[in-house]
């Protein structure tokens, strides 16, 4: 056994251009050797222990992550922690993003808006802007539209190649490549680019380039829901009515179909209809059910409108009227003639 962990220590690093943090880098994301993360996890616990935060900011990520180890939020918030008090601005940020979220740690909007700042100052892109977003939201500080302006366009000036890395990464998922553009999201999506953790999640979810993997799907997915991400609370919302990645909870998953209709998300309409229909963590209520239905009827929501022609037949949450109907299922017959 020592033997063998000797010769893997060799191996990695053979290469005299390459420190031990980038070969634990190449081998976590597959790039010119074969993925590994056992490979990478050895490599990064080596540097870190010649105090490269590099790689002590990335052993506390696959800790949190439960990348290549059991999961464990509190050795990642440790790991983060250390390279955070010497001043490292990606560890700054994550470790911000935990308080933030209250993950791993008790939820504290002041931490996070310190550490998040601490890393805005050292440029990193994705903590000006979520420091843009803190001082206009006034969480963790006052209010402040000035500050939040100054900072969305210092992160604006920063920023100008990260949307054509983002645009590679949807270029390998529109080619069908999968495992190229988990790569390509994986790299953005740790530096806290909202809509490759959205992507990443997705890819999860649906074992896309990468094992399927309901945790890992919610873990991103919230990350991006944090910010605002209108379909990642939304699938938030559906991993927690399914049980998928989560203990199976209504009453959450209605709490995200809420946050998702009230940023205008068609489908959540439908969903809250369906808690209400079917009384899923909610008292039975077809009122309350034919409410959302003939909202999002009225968005022009085909599945609705049936639903809602059906009920207007047989009086199902409202008043029987046969003219209504008839009216919803007229509508349903110009939609479909107009997509012909």
């Amino acid at each position: 056994m020592i033997a063998a962990a000797l010769l893997l220590f060799t191996s990695l690093i053979t290469t005299a251009d390459s420190s031990l943090y980038e070969r634990g880098k190449a081998y976590f994301y597959g790039d010119g050797v074969e993925q590994s993360y056992p490979k990478a996890l050895l490599a990064f616990k080596h540097a870190a222990k010649n105090q490269d935060l590099d790689a002590v900011t990335a052993l506390g990520i696959m800790y949190i992550e439960g990348v290549g180890v059991d999961q464990d939020d509190a050795k990642g918030i440790e790991y983060l922690t250390q390279a955070a008090d010497e001043a490292h601005p990606k560890a700054q940020y994550y470790l911000g993003a935990m308080y933030y979220l209250g993950i791993g740690v008790e939820r504290d909007f002041k931490r996070a808006f310190g550490l998040i700042h601490l890393s805005a100052l050292q440029n990193h892109l994705d903590a000006q802007n979520n420091l843009a977003e803190m001082y206009d939201k006034g969480e963790g500080t006052d209010r402040n539209s000035e500050e939040a302006k100054k900072w969305y366009n210092v992160a604006a000036m920063n920023g100008k190649n990260e949307p054509t890395q983002y645009e590679q990464g949807l270029a390998y998922l529109a080619q069908g490549d999968y495992k190229k553009a988990f790569q390509w999201f994986e790299r953005l999506a740790e530096e806290g680019h909202v809509e490759s953790q959205f992507q990443l999640g997705f890819l999860y979810e649906n074992g896309k380039g990468v094992k399927t993997g309901y945790k890992n799907s919610v873990q991103w997915y919230k990350l991006a829901a944090a910010y605002d991400h209108t379909v990642a609370v939304y699938r938030l919302g559906l991993l927690y009515e399914a049980g998928l990645g989560v203990s199976q909870d209504y009453i959450k998953a209605k709490k995200y179909y809420t946050r998702a209709l009230e940023m205008g998300h068609l489908d959540a309409y439908v969903k809250l209809a369906y808690l209400y229909e079917y009384g899923k963590g909610v008292s039975i209520s077809k009122s309350k059910a034919y409410k959302y239905y003939i909202a999002a009827a009225r968005k022009g929501h085909i599945n609705s409108q049936f639903k809602v022609a059906n009920m207007y037949k047989q009086g199902i949450g409202t008043k029987k009227d046969i003219e209504k109907s008839r009216y919803w299922l007229r509508q349903i017959e110009l939609a479909q003639q107009s997509s012909q």
